[in-house]
């Protein structure tokens, strides 16, 4: 069963989930035809392989700390940090403890 998104005007905490963590799965919470917007539950040790999107898009790490490579350097996000990157730069992300994040993404084009 998929989690529905949000739609207009609803509201969706996005505080750290704690002890319920490694019981949440990664979701999508609104995706619209310019943006889209997940919470990604990542354990640790996971890691999204080398990747770039075509537009921009802030990563926030919301609880743990994650690592984030870009251009052969690594920046690592604790709690609270918030990481832009503009369109087109290829990076991967890895959980260096169990963390979640807020993906915030502005699609270009036909919205996919």
């Amino acid at each position: 069963m998929s989690i529905p998104h949000l739609a207009s005007g609803q509201t969706a905490s996005v505080l750290p989930l704690g002890a319920n963590l490694k019981n949440t799965p990664t979701t999508a919470l609104f995706k619209a035809p310019h943006m889209e917007v997940c919470r990604l539950v990542m354990l640790a040790g996971k890691q999204l392989p080398p990747h770039a999107v075509a537009g921009p898009l802030t990563i926030q790490c919301i609880e743990g700390e994650v690592e984030v490579e870009l251009d052969g350097n690594s920046q690592r996000l604790h709690q609270g940090d918030l990481i832009y990157l503009a369109g087109n730069v290829r990076h991967d992300l890895k959980a260096i403890t169990d963390a979640t994040v807020l993906l915030t993404i502005v699609l270009l084009g036909n919205g996919g």
